[in-house]
């Protein structure tokens, strides 16, 4: 009867980070909003000072007069501009520090939720911290701030007569509207293009990546028309909202030049019919330019305003959605026993289990062969207890610890796993073994002569110390595959899984694997070996036969042997020397 590991209970905290980074800069924005404050009720100086011009500079003809108000306007004029300066400064750095505290975070959820969920979305993610300070540096965020302070300047308007306030009122409806308008046609049309550049771009990635294969296949001209045609796409849903932009703007300089002509029209009316004063006519053309400038801004800003939303929406959704594991506060003195309990894997976007039901102990030392068809879930399972993948039911512990908590709590170290698609993950051969560590170079050699690559490496032109162009792609197969075998060696894992770990290897290559799963065994690490050639089989101390995604036979590798690994639905379709 398997017991149950111990597994860390999760508690979803309260806010994510990106909620919690925000929630810390409010006294920042606070500080923000008392500078927009003072900035814009600055911005009323020069009308007041037209205002006081035309009643007592040329009333009384004084100089003195004229000369103190120039040197009062033009100090609040230099101190609005320091404002304004400091806010766009505050601003810049609280966009710098949001980037540079919520990265790790970001990365990790978003690493985590391309490897759940959808790699496409969290790439998209991955760019959006950027999006979030490059709107905080823009004028975009300060003009934000500003268009609070348009009522206030409809306000004076209106002060000074209804007729003015109401022309104003009116013309920033107008363009707002205008805007909404703009934003609403190019939207659509916006994505599409979007979505096309993305497909366009992905087509080629995948192309370049199999060059070889397309071009040695006669595929390249159907590559490249799918390229195109995505491009293509691209371009004309592009000159739709290029069209349209040029619609609203064609009805939106000429409606503000308009309502420009009709407020000193109307003031000068009033200096007419009402005997006000001529300064009005300048005064409110001020008025109503600076209560206008924060709604033009916020247009032409909008598009910076609508991304950074909807990227604060996206990169919340991923940090919301990544199940978060509480890590260990220390790891304990590793033996290696495992221990697999009704381990089960679904379908992505399905309840249909692809995988079910798989128990099986290992004591530390021991080596686990698992064989069986294509399709019986062989690798799904090897990913599960090799922590890459989370189970949908069941769990995996590596002495009485959740595998999933020991490789968030930095425990992956002492985990060594080879893919059946090998990616190569490092500038040069020691990063790629060492994985990615700074690790005595003594450590890197060991795990190389464990992988029989030694003395390939040292034959290279810098030896451990050669550079490895694009992960490694045009490297041979064999080269690749102990190349990964060696970064599963390295550091002295307790649990290594090995999937089709011979795929690649000659005899000798073969010979010398075996030896070295001996070495591992002897180290009191448990290896699982997932494989189709049966010649590695000799290594392994149990063997687990795979049907349908479910463990039908499960025991010493002689009895199973002998048992089950003759019957034709379990056997390779390799031919056995």
């Amino acid at each position: 009867m398997l017991m149950p590991p111990l597994r860390l209970q999760t508690i979803s905290p309260p806010r994510t980070p990106l909620k919690a980074a925000l929630r810390a800069c409010a006294g920042s924005l606070g500080l923000v909003f008392a500078y927009s404050c003072s900035y814009n009720l600055l911005l009323l100086a020069p009308s007041i000072y037209l205002l006081q011009i035309y009643d007592r500079v040329l009333s009384s003809r004084s100089g003195d007069t004229l000369l103190m108000l120039t040197l009062i306007v033009a100090f609040t004029v230099v101190v609005g501009g320091v404002l304004d300066a400091l806010r766009r400064a505050a601003l810049g750095r609280m966009g710098e520090w949001l980037e540079e505290e919520l990265h790790p975070a970001m990365l990790s959820a978003c690493l985590k939720y391309a490897h759940e969920a959808d790699r496409a979305r969290s790439s998209e993610a991955y760019r959006d911290l950027t999006t979030l300070r490059q709107f905080a540096q823009s004028g975009a965020s300060s003009t934000l701030f500003d268009a609070l302070w348009t009522p206030l300047f409809l306000g004076v308007l209106f002060l000074v007569h209804p007729l003015l306030g109401v022309i104003g009122a009116l013309s920033a409806l107008l363009l707002l509207g205008l805007g909404l308008a703009g934003d609403r046609l190019t939207e659509g049309p916006q994505a599409r293009s979007a979505a096309a550049l993305t497909r366009s771009q992905g087509w080629f990635a995948m192309a370049a990546a199999n060059l070889h294969v397309i071009r040695a296949m006669g595929m390249l001209d159907g590559a490249a028309r799918l390229i195109r045609q995505a491009a293509q796409d691209a371009r004309s849903e592009q000159a739709v909202v290029q069209r349209r932009h040029e619609i609203i703007m064609l009805i939106s300089k000429p409606a503000r030049a308009l309502a420009q002509v009709l407020i000193m029209g109307t003031a000068a009316w009033l200096v007419l019919e009402q005997s006000r004063s001529p300064a009005i006519i300048f005064a409110t053309s001020m008025l109503f330019g600076r209560a206008l400038a924060p709604v033009e801004g916020a247009i032409a800003g909008w598009k910076a305003f609508a991304m950074a939303q909807a990227a604060y929406r996206r990169l919340n959704d991923i940090m919301s959605a990544v199940t978060p594991v509480r890590k260990l506060k220390a790891l304990p003195d590793w033996k290696g026993s495992l221990i697999v309990n009704n381990v089960g894997a679904a379908l992505p976007g399905s309840d249909h289990l692809m995988l079910r039901g798989v128990s099986f102990c290992l004591a530390p030392g021991e080596c686990l062969g698992i064989i069986g068809p294509s399709g019986s879930g062989k690798s799904t399972l090897g990913k599960i207890i090799a922590g890459i993948s989370a189970p949908t039911v069941g769990s995996v512990s590596l002495d009485g610890i959740d595998v999933l908590a020991v490789r968030d709590s930095g425990g992956g170290r002492r985990l060594g796993y080879l893919p059946q698609d090998i990616d190569l993950f490092g500038e040069t051969v020691k990063d790629i073994i060492a994985r990615l560590d700074d690790a005595d170079l003594q450590k890197v050699i060991e795990a190389a002569k464990l992988a029989g690559l030694h003395e390939t490496i040292i034959r290279l032109p810098q030896s451990y110390d050669t550079v490895v162009v694009g992960g490694g792609v045009n490297l041979p197969r064999g080269f690749r595959q102990r190349l990964g075998l060696a970064r599963a060696f390295f550091g002295d894992p307790h649990l290594v899984v090995l999937d089709e770990p011979n795929s690649s290897l000659d005899s000798l290559g073969e010979r010398m694997l075996f030896d070295a799963i001996e070495r591992m065994k002897a180290a009191n690490t448990t290896v699982i070996i997932i494989t189709h050639r049966i010649g590695i089989l000799g290594a392994t101390n149990k063997l687990a036969v795979m049907q349908g995604g479910a463990v039908s036979a499960f025991g010493e590798s002689r009895e199973i042997f002998e048992r089950c690994l003759a019957r034709p639905q379990v056997t390779s379709r390799e031919p056995v020397a």
